[in-house]
């Protein structure tokens, strides 16, 4: 009969690279600062590579506000043991710093930057790492809805 050759099963792991580039904590924070970024945008919009900029309109905040409650109000229901209390502060922060589509773009600003204000407080008063990366992507959101308003 025929028999297939035997075969190294045992493989060889493979080697995991280290990054080609390491870069402390505190030069991570220069490289992704807002006045870096903001940097960035501005070489890349004189080379022509962004052609426009974002707008948004109140009603644009709106929906954003209103996603994001819902999105919070999701998050609390799937938090049935209340082991993340800081669902329900960001969800009376979204209620207390409430949009209308009758605000004007001025009055959306200043409510919006309120709430930002609120949200960076927030951020610092240590609910732990999955407080902190949940606001600070909501924070991130939110600073690009007030810029482009």
């Amino acid at each position: 009969m025929f028999q297939l050759p035997k075969t190294n099963v045992e493989g060889k792991a493979k080697k995991k690279n280290a990054p080609a580039v390491s870069f402390t904590e505190s030069e991570l924070d220069t490289l992704l600062s807002h006045n870096a970024i903001d940097q960035e945008i501005h070489q890349m919009r004189s080379k022509g590579l962004v052609l426009t900029d974002v707008t948004a309109d109140v009603p644009d905040a709106v929906r954003w506000q209103t996603n994001k409650g819902e999105e919070l109000n999701k998050l609390k229901l799937e938090d049935a043991r209340s082991e993340k209390p800081w669902i329900q502060d960001l969800l009376e922060d979204f209620v207390t710093f409430g949009l209308s589509p009758a605000n004007t773009k001025d009055e959306a600003k200043i409510i919006l930057d309120n709430l930002d204000e609120q949200l960076r407080t927030q951020e610092d008063s240590g609910f732990g790492p999955d407080a902190r990366n949940y606001i600070t992507s909501v924070r991130k959101e939110l600073e690009l809805l007030i810029e482009n308003l």
